[in-house]
């Protein structure tokens, strides 16, 4: 039973750790220094007590224990960065020929309170007048939504998606 809980503890540990490392990676390149310090801080220390445990204990158990909860609190700490994050905006343009069907992804996306801006365009061939439509997607639900519409209807759209990172806003 001592065993299982030791095992157990450097499980927890290690996830731990990795899940403050990645977290310290993320806090990096979001320009949060000073958490990203505390993340390293507290996961030296973790790392240093887990590894001075596997050493000692000359075990293949408790390094494979280890190794799997490396991967797994890394995992978390990615999921857990992407569920808190906020979303970025995504730029749609979409452009098609049929004017009708242009029209309705306007007041789709005006339904669905999305911001757009419609512009008028022609056709390739230059012989009729079209839109092109910008959406603005700020969360993902919006970009699902267009997605949907696009995937459901007949019509045949041409669609260029850029991202935007929060800072260009």
């Amino acid at each position: 039973m001592t065993g299982m809980i030791y095992y157990a503890a450097l499980f927890i540990g290690k996830v731990i750790d990795n899940a403050l490392s990645t977290t310290k990676t993320i806090l990096i390149q979001r320009s949060r220094w000073i958490l990203a310090g505390i993340a390293v801080i507290l996961s030296d220390f973790i790392y240093f007590w887990i590894t001075k445990r596997v050493v000692t204990a000359d075990s293949w158990l408790a390094m494979v224990a280890v190794a799997v909860a490396g991967g797994i609190g890394c995992s978390v700490a990615c999921l857990t960065s992407d569920k808190l994050s906020k979303d970025r905006t995504y730029v749609n343009v979409i452009m098609s020929d049929d004017l009708d069907a242009m029209k309705n992804l306007r007041d789709f996306l005006a339904e669905h309170h999305i911001t757009n801006v419609a512009t008028d365009s022609y056709t390739l061939d230059w012989d009729k007048k079209t839109i092109t439509i910008t959406a603005y997607a700020e969360m993902k639900a919006q970009s699902r939504l267009i997605n949907q519409f696009i995937e459901d209807s007949p019509t045949k759209f041409k669609r260029l998606i850029q991202s935007a990172t929060p800072k260009e806003k």
